[in-house]
């Protein structure tokens, strides 16, 4: 691990330490724009729901399209605070960490899925 320059702390933090390798920083622009796109996905999916009027009453498909943004954002935020962070630390020459919200993103996942389950259960019924 590199030592801290004193000067660092002065700088913003796209210009603290040195210059990480250009296929690193690609990589995690690339998992950024990853992030990006789930998030765009998950905002037209909520547009999408709301006409389904055949299939689940209204309330139900108000639920789902707010729950999809919610889940939107939630993946935007994540995405851009992951990227600033592990950028930061590859300036610094410091191990790239875990964080707990893709943990906390898999379960808004799963209870997506259960919403969906939910909607297609009484649209059959």
């Amino acid at each position: 691990m590199a030592t801290p320059d004193p000067e660092d702390a002065e700088r913003p933090w796209w210009e603290q330490g040195e210059e990480p390798d250009y296929r690193a920083t690609l990589a995690n622009e690339r998992t950024f724009l990853a992030w990006t796109r789930t998030s765009l996905a998950l905002l037209a999916g909520s547009l999408a729901v709301l006409p389904l009027g055949g299939v689940a009453p209204l309330p139900l498909r108000l639920a789902l399209s707010a729950y999809l943004i919610a889940l939107a954002l939630a993946a935007a935020v994540t995405g851009y605070v992951q990227w600033r962070r592990r950028q930061h630390r590859m300036r610094l020459r410091r191990p790239l960490g875990h964080s707990a919200w893709q943990s906390v993103l898999l379960l808004g996942f799963l209870l997506l899925a259960g919403l969906v389950c939910a909607v297609v259960a009484t649209g059959s019924g």
